[in-house]
């Protein structure tokens, strides 16, 4: 890194020990932010559904688009693996930090407050030393309402206490210190999750925003993120990869090698074991086996219906190469 970069990344480590948020300023431009939100809308256009591939959606006011690293080559070059992201994570959480989740939202327009205060819990609840998560967020349209807001210093406050939902009688004392996050497309704000924050409302105009989630994959997880299948090894498009190859620090920030020691299950993409709305995912499998049972019945009706007509065709020619019956001998 240069001798700036190095500069800004103590700044904005010294922030996020200090407040447990930085804001990056401009930190996707150009053609890098085109094409991300060019493909982040692309997503948008449907949903996920057999052989669709767009977003998923388990709550009212919020969309999900997954697998970002899958998305466009800019979520791996531009995001995930940025120098100045790397240098501070692996001195705020540790050497060992890897990105465990790259997640999109689309939130839509809404008045309602449906989101509140809260600190993001994921650990196991034996784990005793609360363990360090941050997150990279990066704003994809501009925002100027349902931004984010982070309580300050909430992270080393609450460092011994486990993760849970805030009333907003409990926050307003602490509200002077909210940090909001408003900003043209492109900002960005690193955030340590055991920090009091909150997506705000009301959201007058639809907010884009991506998700990076590091923390030490060794640490355990609580019991509802594994049946949820969350925080698997990622996913990546190997199109996207560098001709040249990751470097070793790069190869261990996206988790290379760590599932070895699990079970192989582990690894499969998706949440099997935790639907969300199971009774509509079977409702809409067998409306899908009906329709192509339907396609089946069908097309073998077309078959048999030409098979019985082309008999039915031939019948004339059969009979008229009949041989003649032989005339019958007189005595």
């Amino acid at each position: 890194m240069s001798i700036q970069s190095t500069m800004m990344a103590a700044d904005v480590s010294a922030s996020l020990e200090r407040d447990g948020i930085a804001v990056l300023p401009n930190f996707l431009t150009g053609d890098a932010l085109a094409s991300i939100q060019d493909s982040f809308n692309r997503a948008l256009a449907k949903p996920n559904f057999n052989t669709w591939v767009g977003y998923e959606q388990n709550e009212k006011w919020r969309v999900l688009v997954e697998n970002l690293l899958m998305l466009d080559p800019h979520c791996l070059s531009d995001c995930a693996l940025h120098p100045l992201v790397a240098e501070v994570l692996r001195g705020y959480v540790g050497e060992d930090v890897a990105l465990v989740e790259a997640r999109g939202w689309k939130t839509i327009r809404t008045k309602r407050t449906f989101h509140g205060w809260h600190e993001d819990a994921w650990y196991h609840p034996s784990v005793t030393e609360r363990p360090r998560e941050v997150k990279l967020a990066v704003y994809l349209t501009d925002v100027t309402s349902g931004h984010f807001s982070y309580i300050a210093g909430t992270h080393i406050s609450n460092a011994t206490a486990f993760p849970r939902h805030w009333p907003k009688r409990e926050v307003s004392a602490m509200q002077h210190r909210a940090i909001d996050v408003k900003g043209v497309a492109g900002t960005a704000f690193l955030f340590d999750t055991a920090g009091v924050h909150r997506q705000t409302t009301p959201v007058l105009e639809p907010r884009n925003v991506m998700f990076f989630n590091y923390h030490d994959p060794a640490v355990p997880l609580q019991d509802e993120d594994v049946k949820a299948g969350r925080y698997r090894p990622i996913s990546l498009n190997a199109g996207f990869l560098p001709a040249e190859g990751l470097t070793p620090d790069q190869a261990r920030l996206l988790g290379f090698g760590r599932a070895r020691a699990n079970p192989a299950h582990q690894g499969v993409i998706g949440r099997a074991d935790l639907r969300r709305y199971p009774g509509l995912h079977d409702a809409v499998a067998l409306a899908l086996a009906l329709r192509l049972e339907m396609q089946e019945i069908h097309r073998t009706g077309r078959e048999l219906r030409r098979a019985v007509l082309s008999r039915l065709r031939a019948l004339p020619a059969r009979f008229a190469a009949r041989p003649a019956a032989p005339a019958s001998a007189h005595v």
